[in-house]
């Protein structure tokens, strides 16, 4: 058994952190197994966040885990299994001795913060699709405005990579994720009239655009330069975190201008794009950079008189929408939805409403009712488990995802189109809640020291708490849209 002296050294600290941030947290006892189970057959039953493991070695108990410390440390069960055994000054592979046997259990979790209680399913608030309306979306972009304020560098950069299992920043960066973050802040400032954080967004902007905009005068374009080459999707999120910074209907700024010539120039004859500025010829990436690149031209489009944009769109429509067919793969589907859906509003060609439509049947098809295991928490998250090299659950797909989608209702809704606008509604407000499930809140920050370096941000899913940028990027962009699509 556990000694109380085992206990206070576990439980002190936690119980210093709680104090410090006006939290308290208590638990009651569930076990779920009528009899031990070895080590495979835990393997095959354990639910991270969901189960709490005791180990039992010959007939003794070693230890156990409660279900939450796992997502508390970002560490997975044999990690979990071996610290068990560390701690209990066992040797650190005890658990996968022959004799060893296990227990698993549930435990109802309660945070109490600021003198409310709050129930926690694996350390984070449930959100139902009852919660969903206008005010709880202001109340989650209010806190991504807060991540910003929080956690700005004097440089004007955002953190790219934080670990809050070891409060530890990763070094290195993702220039486009950074594009698509500021974009986000752009769209959330002006949504909400909020000048300081359209001031920040200014100055991220301004960071990335010394940092990494390049002018090639004999070419008479602009990209952006990274350590690893130029990539044709760093260009187009340029020009849609230019666009979002003013009032999208203005006219191309010089920069704009530039980012598209770039755009048009990797653009081969027949519709496909070249994916990154090299002599040989690559289309890595390019279900990701294809539509950004056909969404910025969309924008472009928009706003300019110039043919050779619309040019662009419709070889693009043409070479993608029979590639896409041929092959079917959902990461095509967001900035395409994206694209056409705004292409439409200027050309009012049917064929373009349609493929919007068809994408996001396919996306809903098989990234949304073709996930039999996901438990209620994850409801929402587009993963496909039977499609492993389609990726796995992560909130910046999420959001993304949820984007495209949300265009695709706007689309129906304008139209009238009702059988189409139910189903992508459905599949709009489902995103909403699964993205809305991983983001920080105070409550879910109960065990995080610096709780400003999270709340607000958005972890990987439900059992991974690492957060990147373009997590909150994403979610920013695609909260603004869903706002206004549901009730603007």
């Amino acid at each position: 058994m556990e000694t109380r002296a085992w206990l206070l050294t576990k439980l002190l600290p936690i119980v210093l952190v709680l104090i410090a941030l006006g939290t308290a947290a208590y638990a009651t006892y569930s076990f779920v197994a009528s009899r031990e189970l070895t080590l495979a057959e835990l393997e095959e039953k354990y639910v991270p966040g969901v189960h709490g493991v005791k180990v039992i070695v010959a007939g003794e108990e070693v230890g156990s885990f409660m279900p939450w410390v796992p997502l508390e440390l970002n560490t997975n069960l044999a990690t979990s299994l071996k610290d068990v055994c560390l701690r209990a000054g066992k040797d650190a592979g005890c658990a996968q001795d022959t004799a060893a046997r296990f227990s698993i259990f549930t435990r109802e979790h309660v945070v109490t913060r600021e003198g409310k209680a709050y129930t926690l399913v694996r350390t984070a608030t449930p959100v139902r699709l009852s919660d969903i309306n206008e005010e709880f979306i202001d109340a989650r972009l209010g806190l991504i405005a807060a991540w910003a304020r929080a956690n700005q560098e004097p440089d004007g950069s955002f953190p790219y990579l934080y670990y809050p299992g070891a409060d530890r920043y990763e070094e290195g960066d993702y220039l486009i994720r950074q594009l698509i973050t500021v974009q986000g802040l752009y769209a959330i400032a002006k949504r909400n009239d909020d000048a300081e954080l359209y001031s920040i967004a200014e100055k991220a902007e301004k960071h990335l655009m010394e940092e990494s905009y390049r002018y090639d005068p004999a070419k008479r374009y602009a990209y952006f330069t990274e350590d690893d080459g130029v990539r044709l999707g760093a260009a187009a999120l340029g020009i849609l975190m230019i666009r979002e910074k003013g009032d999208v209907l203005r006219a191309p700024t010089e920069e704009e201008v530039a980012l598209g010539e770039f755009l048009l120039a990797m653009q081969r004859d027949d519709g496909s794009f070249q994916t990154f500025l090299q002599d040989e010829p690559t289309d890595v990436d390019e279900m990701f950079y294809s539509g950004e690149a056909l969404t910025a031209l969309a924008r472009l489009s928009a706003v300019s008189q110039d043919a050779r944009y619309d040019n662009a769109l419709e070889k693009g429509f043409t070479h993608y929408r029979t590639k896409i067919a041929d092959d079917f793969w959902p990461q095509y589907s967001p900035w395409h939805m994206q694209a056409y859906a705004i292409y439409f509003e200027e050309t009012d060609n049917e064929e373009y409403a349609r493929y919007v439509y068809w994408l996001a049947e396919g996306l809903i098809q098989t990234m949304l009712e073709d996930d039999p295991h996901a438990r209620p928490d994850e409801e929402g998250r587009f993963f496909n488990p039977k499609y492993r090299d389609w990726g796995p659950p992560h909130s910046s797909s999420t959001g993304i995802y949820l984007e495209g989608l949300a265009y695709a209702y706007r689309l129906a809704k304008e139209r009238d189109d009702a059988a189409e606008a139910r189903r992508f509604e459905e599949a709009v407000r489902k995103g909403t809640r699964a993205l809305m499930q991983v983001q920080w809140t105070p409550e879910s920050a109960y065990y995080i020291q610096e709780p400003s370096r999270v709340v607000g941000h958005f972890k990987v899913s439900v059992t991974n708490n690492v957060g990147r940028i373009d997590q909150l990027g994403h979610a920013a962009n695609a909260f603004v849209v869903v706002q206004d699509v549901l009730w603007k």
